[in-house]
């Protein structure tokens, strides 16, 4: 009897210290299935001029684009009652991130999804979805690849769990350059029109999320309408 409870108590502990651990605050995080195998990621045809990545950050209208049948490396976001926001995404850096994340625009993923994190002056975290997905491979190079794009203000990236390769559908959206990501998590586009309304949403109320005491929860909803594929308008 006394054999059996002390296996018991020895299995509690165990369960206990599994469910203890956690993550900074301050880094992108959510909750992926089991890691599985991906494909590496290519290297950059040719070296990314990050001075030619912030001169187009922002640079353009929304009237430039119009909406594309066919998948493009661009997708339009149109988050209800603050704008649209028009991405550029760079499957020459991080093709894994670009892919998945044009397959999930392709069928509709994010249509009625949250912008749930709003962290102002670091991001804005979004793109969680009920459905359960396969992991992809972490294209940063605390993971082993070369992934030359920078967080900086208006950059795209994947969330992701503590582990490096648990990204699914969650995405951020950078409000400020944030150096310490860099090398840790998947940057692959970054906003060329409507980084203004990235700047509206931090500006909403949040309240405390109970488990590490982050003010970053929206107090008023944030519902990415839908996101669909654009194109430079001729």
């Amino acid at each position: 009897m006394k054999t059996t409870k002390l296996i018991a108590l020895m299995l509690a502990l165990l369960l206990a210290l599994g469910l203890c651990a956690c993550a900074d605050s301050k880094t992108p995080e959510t909750t992926a299935a089991p890691e599985t195998a991906a494909p590496e990621s290519a290297a950059p045809a040719e070296p990314l001029d990050m001075a030619a990545v912030k001169a187009e950050i922002d640079s353009k209208k929304l009237e430039d684009f119009t909406e594309s049948e066919q998948p493009t490396d661009y997708v339009k976001l149109t988050v209800t009652g603050f704008g649209q926001i028009v991405v550029r995404l760079r499957p020459d850096v991080a093709p894994i991130s670009a892919q998945n994340f044009k397959d999930l625009v392709a069928r509709h993923y994010y249509d009625g999804t949250l912008f749930h994190r709003v962290f102002p002056g670091f991001m804005i975290q979004g793109g969680a979805g009920e459905e359960e997905l396969k992991p992809i491979k972490g294209e940063f190079a605390a993971n082993g690849v070369d992934n030359p794009l920078l967080h900086v203000r208006g950059v795209l990236s994947m969330a992701r769990a503590t582990a490096m390769d648990t990204a699914t559908s969650q995405f951020f959206l950078m409000h400020a350059d944030y150096p310490s990501l860099n090398g840790n998590y998947a940057a692959f586009g970054y906003i060329v029109a409507g980084l203004d309304t990235v700047d509206k949403i931090c500006q909403i109320p949040l309240g405390v999320n109970p488990y590490n005491g982050e003010q970053s929860v929206p107090q008023v909803e944030v519902k990415i309408e839908s996101a669909v594929f654009v194109k430079p308008a001729q």
